[in-house]
C-alpha cells in the first residue's frame, strides 16, 4: 500500500478501540468465531496489516513483522508509506487508491523496501472493509513474497530472448518442437525458418509442424521420423517438405530430441539443398550422355584405326625399315592413346558414391610397376591411408607419372610424399613455368612431342570427383610438384 491518501472518508470513531477487530465478526455471539478469526490471521504464512482509509497501519500479524523487519510496535500507528521503495510513480498510487477507495479489490506486483533498506516483491491483494452503513472503515491488504519467484522469471526471460538472439543469428532454418499425442507442436521458430518457409511465427506457435510443411505422400516417413526423435535417436536425413506457397523443397534434417523438465521436446535443422540436388542429377546427366557419346567416338574411330593397323602389319614385313612405316606405327599408337584418353576423360567426371580405404605407400608402388617408365626411378615416402577410389586413383598416379617420364626423360627421379591433409607428387625434370601453371589442366595441353594433352587434364577431373583439390608447385630439384589436399586421410 502506497502513501497516506487525502480523502473526506476518514476512519470511523470506534475503529481504534479494537483495530484488530473488522466490522462485522463483533458481539457476543460471535466470540468463537472472531477468535478464530485473530488466530488465523495471527499465524497466516503471508504478511497481513490493515490500514484506516488515511493509510495508517492499525493491525499487521507475525508475518509482516519477518517480511518487512519492523515490529508491530514501530508499524501500528505509522503510514504504510514506510513501505514504498521508490520503484513506482505517483500515479501507480493513485491508481491503486482510487480502486480501494472506490470500494474495489486491488490485485497487482508491487516493490517494496524492508526496514533494512532491501527491497523484496510481493503479489497484494487490497480489500476494502464496510460498516453496517456500507462505509469504507478499513483496508486489509494481504502479501505474498514473491521475490524469488520474480527474479527467476526475470531470469527466464532473459534466457528466453538471449535464446531468440542466438537462433535468429543462426542462417540454418530451425524449430524447437513439444511433442503432443505424437504431433510435433511448434513451440519457437528463427528468422531463417520463417523466411524459407513463408509462415509467420503467430500462425505457427502451438499447430503441428508437420500439418504446415509435410506433404500427405510424406506423411508416413515424417511419422516414422517422430518416433525416431522420441525415442533419443539423432536423425540425419534427406527430406522433402512444402513452403507456405506449394514449392516442394529438398532439405537435410538434423533433428534431436530434447529430454529435460518433464517436457518432451525436439530440435530440428533444415538445410535447404534443392539446388545441389538439382545440379547433382543435371551433372550425372550430362555425365551419362557425354560417356555414351565418347563410347560412340571412340568405336567409330577404333574401326578405321583397326583397319589401317591391320593393313600396316601386312605390308610391314615387305617395307621393314622403312622410316615412313615407323611413323604411321607411331601415328597409330597416338590415335589409340587419344581415343582411350577421351574416353577416360568422359568418364571421369562423375560423382563418386563409395571409397575405400588405401594403402597409400603399397598402392604408389604398384601403380609405378604399371607404369612404362623405362629407366626413371621412384622414391617412394608416402604412408598411412587414404580414403578413394581404388580405380581412379591408380589412374591418377598412372597419367602423372607417364607426365613425368615424357617431361623429364628416362632417367627422371620420381618421389611421393605426405602432407598434412593429403599427399604430392614431384619430380626433377624441368619443371613447369609459373605462368604455365593454370593452363596444364586444360584439355589439350601439353609440351612434350609424343603428348596428347589429355593426362593432367584426367587427373584433375578425378581430384574433383573425390571432392580434393589439387596445386602446382615447384618441387625441391626444380622439377614439377603437384600438391593434393583435402584428402580424407585415416
Amino acid at each position: 500500500m502506497g502513501p497516506s491518501h487525502s480523502t473526506d472518508r476518514s476512519s470511523d470513531e470506534d475503529g481504534a478501540e479494537d483495530a484488530a477487530e473488522p466490522i462485522g465478526l463483533g458481539g457476543d455471539s460471535a466470540d468463537m468465531e472472531l477468535r478464530t478469526f485473530r488466530e488465523v490471521v495471527r499465524s497466516a504464512g503471508h504478511s497481513i496489516y490493515w490500514t484506516d482509509t488515511s493509510g495508517t497501519i492499525q493491525y499487521v500479524n507475525a508475518a509482516f513483522e519477518e517480511q518487512t523487519g519492523y515490529s508491530a510496535e514501530e508499524a501500528v500507528g505509522s503510514n504504510a508509506n514506510i513501505l514504498q521503495s521508490g520503484v513506482h510513480d505517483q500515479q501507480f498510487y493513485e491508481r491503486l487508491w482510487d480502486t480501494i477507495l472506490s470500494g474495489e479489490v486491488w490485485h497487482g506486483e508491487i516493490v517494496n523496501e524492508r526496514r533494512n533498506g532491501e527491497r523484496y516483491v510481493v503479489k497484494q491483494t487490497i480489500s476494502p472493509i464496510t460498516n453496517p452503513d456500507g462505509k469504507i472503515v478499513r483496508l486489509v491488504a494481504v502479501n505474498e513474497d514473491i521475490t524469488e519467484l520474480r527474479a527467476y522469471r526475470e531470469r527466464a526471460e532473459k534466457e528466453r530472448d538471449r535464446f531468440e538472439q542466438l537462433l535468429d543469428a543462426v542462417p540454418v532454418p530451425i524449430v524447437l518442437s513439444e511433442f503432443s499425442g505424437g504431433d510435433p507442436l511448434v513451440e519457437q521458430t528463427n528468422c531463417a525458418f520463417r523466411e524459407q518457409f513463408g509462415f509467420g511465427e503467430q500462425r505457427l506457435v502451438g499447430s503441428s509442424l508437420d500439418e504446415f510443411i509435410v506433404d500427405e505422400d510424406d506423411a508416413d516417413a515424417a511419422s516414422e521420423i517422430n518416433e525416431r526423435i522420441r525415442d533419443g535417436d539423432r536423425v540425419h536425413r534427406e527430406v522433402v517438405r512444402r513452403t507456405s506457397n506449394g514449392e516442394r523443397r529438398t532439405f537435410l534434417l538434423v533433428a534431436i530430441h530434447l529430454a529435460g523438465d518433464g517436457r518432451d521436446e525436439a530440435l530440428g535443422a533444415y538445410l535447404d539443398i534443392t539446388d545441389r540436388k538439382r545440379a547433382e542429377e543435371q551433372l550425372r546427366r550430362k555425365n551419362r550422355q557425354l560417356e555414351e557419346f565418347a563410347e560412340v567416338v571412340s568405336h567409330d574411330l577404333r574401326n578405321p584405326l583397326n583397319t589401317a593397323t591391320g593393313h600396316l602389319e601386312m605390308i610391314e614385313p615387305e617395307c621393314e625399315g622403312d622410316p615412313h612405316m615407323e611413323a604411321v606405327a607411331n601415328a597409330h599408337a597416338r590415335m589409340e592413346d587419344l581415343i582411350e584418353n577421351i574416353l577416360s576423360l568422359a568418364k571421369q567426371g562423375q560423382l563418386i558414391d563409395e571409397k575405400e580405404a588405401v594403402e597409400l605407400g603399397v598402392f604408389v608402388s604398384s601403380c609405378w610397376q604399371t607404369v612404362a617408365t623405362r629407366g626413371a626411378t621412384l622414391r617412394n615416402e608416402a604412408s598411412g591411408t587414404v580414403r578413394a577410389d581404388p580405380s581412379r586413383l591408380r589412374q591418377l598416379f598412372g597419367n602423372l607419372f607417364r607426365n613425368s617420364v615424357e617431361h623429364g626423360g628416362g632417367d627422371v627421379s620420381v618421389t611421393v610424399g605426405d602432407l598434412p591433409d593429403g599427399f604430392y607428387v614431384e619430380d626433377d625434370g624441368p619443371g613447369i613455368p609459373e605462368a604455365e601453371r593454370d593452363d596444364v589442366f586444360e584439355s589439350g595441353h601439353t609440351t612434350a612431342e609424343d603428348g596428347t594433352g589429355f593426362g593432367l587434364a584426367i587427373v584433375r577431373e578425378i581430384v574433383e570427383a573425390h571432392r580434393w583439390s589439387v596445386a602446382v608447385a615447384e618441387g625441391a630439384a626444380g622439377g614439377a610438384r603437384f600438391e593434393f589436399t583435402g584428402v580424407d586421410r585415416d
